[in-house]
């Protein structure tokens, strides 16, 4: 017998209640004890029940969550791989300037001469320029030295550059690029090899030579169409090294030009 009951016993004999009466007041206690402890075992498993329902949720969110970072982290690469391909580096410029660098120095006053004015950034529907040298060059130049063209009568789209002598494509589109050389007279024989260069690979080539016994100037020129992205850099160096110095005059101008045909 609980202590609970022993007290009610010991309360009814005290206060005189007679023994049936204080065995239905016991009953009466045990059977609310009882019903109380069975509600609160249907509430603990419901309880239980509701416990065991959030884990599950929890569990499933843990899931989604993971889902989702994953997806995130799958878009960050796939747009980082986008914009890789957006960016185009530099092909060989290195090697366009690992040879020539000494040259490029000495041919511009001993200066580097940084870009002012950058390629446009906005849409552009007209590219054109036109360049030359305002002068004769250092003779003997050394293989892939850089044509630098100083004087610069018309630069639409701003892509053309006198300080390095580059083209700077500011949008796609097929270009029409041309290109001119003029050699002087020279005591023994002289030459001047040179290449249309589009990023690291050559479009096309002209090569110019004299003798001491010719009379005058000599001037060849090429031309080339080709596809060009924006951002490729186009340019003009000397395919070997030259023999004389290349000509630029009133008489005979050595000059560069490109115009957009269309995108």
């Amino acid at each position: 017998m609980s202590g609970f009951s022993l007290l009610l016993i010991v309360l009814s004999i005290t206060n005189g209640f007679e023994s049936d009466t204080w065995r239905e007041e016991i009953a009466k206690r045990l059977k609310f004890v009882e019903e109380s402890n069975y509600l609160l075992r249907k509430e603990n498993e419901h309880l239980k029940s509701i416990v065991l329902d959030v884990q599950r949720e929890n569990s499933q969110l843990k899931e989604e969550l993971v889902s989702v970072k994953d997806m995130v982290t799958a878009l960050r690469t796939e747009d980082l791989n986008v914009h890789r391909k957006d960016i185009r580096p530099l092909p060989g410029r290195s090697e366009i300037f690992e040879t020539s660098l000494n040259d490029t120095r000495k041919s511009v006053n001993n200066k580097l001469v940084s870009r002012i004015i950058p390629p446009e950034t906005h849409p552009v529907s007209i590219v054109a320029f036109y360049a030359y040298l305002s002068t004769n060059s250092a003779p003997n130049l050394s293989v892939h030295h850089l044509i630098v063209y100083d004087v610069v009568h018309i630069n639409r789209g701003n892509g053309y550059n006198k300080g390095d002598g580059i083209f700077i494509a500011p949008v796609t589109g097929v270009y029409a690029l041309h290109f001119s050389v003029c050699i002087a007279k020279n005591r023994g024989f002289s030459w001047v090899p040179l290449q249309l260069t589009l990023n690291s690979n050559v479009l096309g080539a002209t090569f110019e030579e004299g003798l001491d016994s010719n009379v005058g100037n000599h001037c060849s020129s090429g031309l080339a169409i080709s596809d060009v992205n924006a951002g490729d850099h186009v340019f003009i160096r000397t395919q070997q090294a030259t023999s004389g110095i290349i000509h630029s005059s009133s008489v005979g101008r050595t000059t560069f030009s490109g115009w957009l045909l269309y995108r």
